[in-house]
């Protein structure tokens, strides 16, 4: 079902106020969070690395740097904490809220209750 325009100009597949809030504190749900959160923070420390090899090839920067793999590992380490701290952009939300109702569908089907995994 897709719901009415968001606040950012993006439809969303799921409503996820329709679904069961019990949901959200399994298991599966905390997983399921802690994988878009992650990928989330790929995707930032990507176009970050990516946005200093280019200014770094455009100010001929680039030759010789021996701190390197330093510079890319502290990106990394900073996209972690800008997502898992400030929530990110919110991708990581859109994504979740995307495939929540998939796994609260997959556990009415299955007759679990939500909460016996948490």
């Amino acid at each position: 079902m897709i719901s009415a325009r968001g606040s950012y100009g993006v439809y969303a597949i799921n409503d996820a106020s329709k679904i069961n809030p019990e949901v959200h504190k399994t298991k599966d749900a905390k997983k399921l969070q802690e994988t878009c959160q992650a990928f989330e923070a790929i995707l930032w420390s990507k176009l970050w690395k990516d946005m200093r090899k280019t200014a770094m090839s455009i100010s001929g920067s680039d030759q010789g740097r021996p701190w390197q793999q330093m510079e890319e590992l502290s990106l990394e380490m900073a996209s972690d904490d800008l997502v898992k701290s400030s929530g990110g952009a919110g991708l990581w939300k859109l994504l979740y809220d995307s495939m929540i109702g998939k796994l609260a569908a997959d556990q009415k089907a299955q007759g679990t209750s939500a909460v016996s995994e948490s």
